[in-house]
């Protein structure tokens, strides 16, 4: 994970004289430092694992994020509160009987809902259902022929490798966080141009995304239908409703 964060060399400060206190030479925080590690940090990443990803000792990153979270307590509260509400009402308007939560960290947000859940994440020290990396745990899944109402993506970076096996197996919804968002704040386009096609800034939407990953839905023969798209600092979060792409057609027969 670290590595796929690994922060631009550019955005590095120079160095100060070491003193009697740190006991090494400190490297001075830039802004764009500052802002990749509030990124990282509301991705989910361990203190370690942001250390590892800026090059930095883990005391000065515990320090400075401490620092950063007293200027701005509000934001994330904030985003957490939406994001549950919308996943309530998503929830109740699609009634899913089964879920498949990809990502579920700690616990799973569908946990206590009264569905049949499996619950997936490679952090072994969670209770979920399997401990495995989110595309082989994919691929197992698919290959035992497994289906589910509700799917849900909601990684710290990228699900795009997951897209398609997904779709293939979500039968009434999807949900993906689109953590690739948080590039643009960057104006990084490496992942964004290889794998949407973007650009420019001003491409740079979760529309765009959206759209490219609708095209892999009809590659699937299925429709997807963005119900809420929420977006917030550095992540969206979409909400997909499926149908086939006959729909219209499998209607008027039904009449």
């Amino acid at each position: 994970m670290g590595l796929h964060y690994k922060m631009p060399e550019e955005y590095k400060g120079g160095y100060r004289k070491r003193s009697n206190k740190t006991g090494y030479d400190p490297r001075i925080w830039t802004k764009k430092e500052i802002e990749w590690v509030y990124m990282l940090k509301e991705k989910g990443l361990s203190n370690t694992e942001i250390a590892e990803c800026i090059d930095r000792d883990i005391t000065q990153v515990s320090i400075k994020i401490k620092r950063v979270a007293k200027k701005d307590k509000g934001y994330n509260r904030r985003h957490v509160d939406e994001k549950y509400s919308t996943n309530e009402l998503f929830f109740d308007m699609i009634k899913p009987k089964s879920v498949l939560d990809v990502y579920s960290g700690p616990e799973s947000w569908y946990f206590k809902k009264g569905i049949k859940l499996t619950s997936n994440d490679k952090d072994k020290n969670y209770a979920a259902n399997f401990n495995m990396d989110a595309l082989e745990f994919l691929c197992k899944m698919f290959c035992e022929r497994k289906k589910f109402d509700l799917i849900d993506l909601d990684p710290f970076g990228s699900a795009y490798d997951c897209f398609d096996l997904s779709i293939k197996m979500a039968k009434k919804a999807l949900i993906i966080t689109l953590g690739e968002m948080g590039h643009k704040r960057f104006k990084r386009f490496d992942f964004v141009r290889r794998y949407y096609g973007i650009e420019k800034l001003e491409s740079f939407t979760s529309d765009k995304l959206v759209e490219e990953i609708i095209k892999i839905g009809v590659r699937n023969k299925k429709k997807l239908v963005p119900i809420f798209v929420k977006d917030w600092r550095n992540i969206s979060r979409v909400y997909f409703k499926i149908d086939s792409l006959n729909v219209g057609l499998d209607e008027k027969i039904k009449k």
